[in-house]
């Protein structure tokens, strides 16, 4: 087991940890990591109405299945020919992205009129989506720290509409200095991106514990921040592209344990895990979710909904 793992490239730390986390399961979870992930793209309803833009990609020969936790989100099932080159994309009427970066917004909920945070929005598609479920009314204050990526952010956000947001080319760590009490805040947070394997496979063999500890400690002040400056009864959800416990599970358990805040139940994924490498967790963390490309068909993924108390 443990050498089918090396053979797929897995460093002997990583490969043990996983063994040790999922059993058998950890080789069907790297296995389906080597396969190409489905395009998924969602329809920018500040540019279109989904059946009409549904219909439209029809009649190209494009099929698709719906994403069932995002009501805008699909997946094709046949891709005639390039989607990105259609006059739809070109003209925002549809973003590409990744199924389970969907759920994220919708977990968050954010409503028309709301003060919201992105804490690291580039390259946009969390970004534009809490922007469309807001109905471009309100004010979304996105933060980023890398110059090119936030190019990339304002081109995004310019070809799909959106019109209700301000960048920062700033470290969200720097939130404070705002002065702003946030109702809403998104945490996608900086991470060793474990879960993402099949598109970035170096991965596999040169992340270290470090990595992960460097991440962590981060993640930490991220959430230390966003807390400070979301309002009393306000949400804050907080997502992972790793499958380390130590960047999900037990960032979620510390919060709990330092912070005035409860869990919020999500309705799509596997419960996160509450006793990894042996280790009890509360019970309560099992209300975070974990999406795995093995049942799920997107990258590792983690979610969890957080309510200022």
């Amino acid at each position: 087991m443990l050498e089918k793992l090396f053979s797929l490239g897995y460093s002997k730390t990583f490969a043990e940890r996983y063994y040790q986390l999922w059993g058998g399961r950890a080789l069907k979870i790297a296995e389906a990591m080597e396969r190409p992930l489905p395009r998924c793209f969602r329809v920018n309803t500040l540019r279109i109405e989904i059946p009409k833009l549904t219909k439209l990609l029809n009649k190209k020969g494009f099929q698709f299945k719906r994403v069932p936790w995002a009501r805008e989100g699909f997946c094709l099932t046949r891709e005639p020919f390039s989607i990105t080159s259609t006059p739809e994309y070109l003209s925002g009427l549809l973003y590409i992205q990744e199924a389970s970066s969907m759920y994220p917004p919708v977990a968050l909920e954010p409503k028309p009129g709301e003060t919201v945070a992105d804490m690291a929005a580039a390259p946009g598609g969390k970004t534009s989506y809490l922007a469309q479920l807001m109905e471009n009314e309100g004010i979304i204050y996105a933060f980023d720290v890398g110059e090119e990526r936030l190019k990339e952010t304002r081109l995004n956000l310019s070809r799909l509409g959106v019109i209700n947001t301000v960048l920062f080319h700033k470290s969200s760590l720097y939130i404070d200095e705002l002065g702003v009490e946030f109702d809403k805040i998104l945490l996608d947070a900086p991470c060793t991106g474990s879960g993402t394997i099949h598109k970035n496979p170096e991965r596999k063999a040169n992340r270290t514990m470090e990595d992960v500890k460097f991440c962590q400690g981060l993640q930490m002040k991220l959430l230390e921040k966003g807390l400070s400056v979301l309002r009393k009864g306000g949400i804050l959800v907080y997502s992972t592209c790793s499958l380390e416990p130590e960047e999900n599970e037990f960032v979620i358990q510390w919060v709990l344990d330092n912070f005035d805040v409860e869990l919020l139940p999500l309705r799509y994924g596997e419960p996160a895990l509450t006793n990894p490498f042996g280790i009890e967790l509360s019970e309560e963390i099992a209300k975070a979710r974990r999406f795995y490309p093995d049942r799920h068909g997107t990258s590792g993924f983690f979610v969890a909904k957080l309510k200022k108390l």
